[in-house]
């Protein structure tokens, strides 16, 4: 069982490991004491930032897309990369869209490691890379995958995120805003539900007009560890 917060509240969050995640995702994790990759949610080329998210580039926000194979039903753990230079490709559009950035340079050889290795598991990598922008944001919040919790006998969303918040021992559900549309409050029963309130903070961007809720990787290579980054986070020192 995870040691309980100062405030004698277990937060328990739950995400699916995204690749490069935006902001919000660092924000929500950084306020909880456990986050948990949901890495048997099912894999949703439609849902957008599994394998892809945006870097900004003179010409405006740019896709990075990892391949997969794809097929119906397949839980994100099960997910395999198509092997290919997409690895290459990534580095080199971080190269030459952030090699003026103030702080690129201090982070380069970190994420450029990253991405070198042989990757087949797509979440792997996803979780490799979470781990590597959390430590940047210094975010020691600890990380558990759903795939080693006790399985739910349930189909619903809320009971299945319930159930994962009961099996750590928490006690406080920390939801992002989009838990508003799915997620069945009259199910929180003995488990406090609360909404994470993350806005998007402008902050220096090299190429013009801000572009919010890109890869959380453009605010470091801009900001560093500067204040106004740390500000977007407050103590996340869990």
């Amino acid at each position: 069982m995870i040691s309980r917060a100062k405030s004698g509240r277990m937060i328990v969050t739950i995400h699916q490991p995204n690749y490069l995640p935006y902001l919000g995702f660092f924000h929500k994790m950084a306020n909880a004491d456990v986050l948990v990759l949901y890495d048997t949610a099912q894999y949703s080329k439609q849902l957008g930032f599994h394998n892809r998210n945006r870097i900004k580039t003179p010409q405006g926000a740019q896709w990075l897309t990892v391949p997969v194979q794809h097929s119906t039903l397949r839980a994100l753990r099960d997910v395999q990369i198509v092997d290919g230079p997409w690895a290459l490709r990534h580095r080199q559009a971080l190269d030459a869209n952030y090699r003026r950035a103030p702080c690129y340079a201090s982070y380069e050889k970190e994420i450029h490691a990253v991405l070198e290795k042989p990757w087949t598991s797509l979440a792997d990598l996803n979780e490799a890379l979470i781990a590597l922008v959390a430590r940047w944001l210094s975010i020691r919040t600890k990380i558990v995958h759903a795939s080693e919790l006790p399985a739910p006998q349930t189909e619903d969303a809320t009971a299945k995120n319930i159930h994962m918040v009961r099996s750590l021992g928490g006690d406080t559900y920390l939801s992002g805003q989009g838990g508003h549309d799915y997620l069945d409050e009259s199910q929180f029963t003995d488990v406090r539900l609360v909404y994470d309130a993350f806005t998007p903070t402008p902050y220096p961007q090299l190429f013009g007009e801000f572009i919010p809720n890109l890869a959380a990787i453009d605010a470091v290579f801009n900001c560093g560890e500067s204040i106004k980054l740390r500000k977007m986070f407050g103590d996340a020192s869990r």
